[in-house]
Formats: C-alpha cells, structure tokens, sequence
C-alpha cells in the first residue's frame, strides 16, 4: 500500500479529483483551503500572500499509485501558468 498526499494550487480542484476518479484510486479525501509556503513562495489567502492550495490524501495498491502517480507526473507539467501540483508517495505499512 502507498498513500499519496497531492498539494494543488491552481484554480480547479476538480481537475485532480477527476484524475484521482479516472485512476480509480479507490478513494481520497480533499481539504480545500489549505495555507502554507514553499519554494514558489506563500499561500496564505490574504492580500499579501494571494492564493490557497488543495491538499488531497489517497491511499491505495502500490501497483496502482505506480500508474497513478505517472499521470499526476504528466498532469504537473501541463497545468496551466501559476498553478502547482506536489506529489508525495509514502510506503503505507498499514491501513484499516
């Protein structure tokens, strides 16, 4: 098993639930509005720090986050100008 946690920031959530969908991941829980900083800068939904992100958790076969995580690879290089995507895979020893 393998959990990923996917940090979007980007005008369309929706683009990475459906990915998620079409990958069958099994399911996956999505926290709107997260707040953080990073090396393109800060989010903090304010004047000063513009935006927010979307953090996204999965856990699933590590058969199928090998395939999912090539088309979240292919996802983050077509997204549009400004928008990120962050992808963490974590081995998953347990998971109930």
């Amino acid at each position: 098993m393998k959990m990923l946690m996917l940090i979007y920031s980007g005008t369309s959530p929706q683009r990475i639930s459906s990915l998620l969908d079409r990958h069958h991941a099994g399911g996956y829980t999505e926290f709107r509005n997260a707040h953080g900083a990073g090396s393109t800068g800060r989010r903090d939904g304010s004047r000063a720090w513009p935006g927010d992100s979307t953090l996204f958790v999965s856990v699933l076969p590590a058969e199928r986050s090998d395939e999912l995580t090539r088309a979240l690879r292919a996802e983050s290089g077509s997204l549009p100008a400004g928008e990120r995507l962050h992808v963490a895979v974590l081995p998953t020893e347990t998971f109930f």
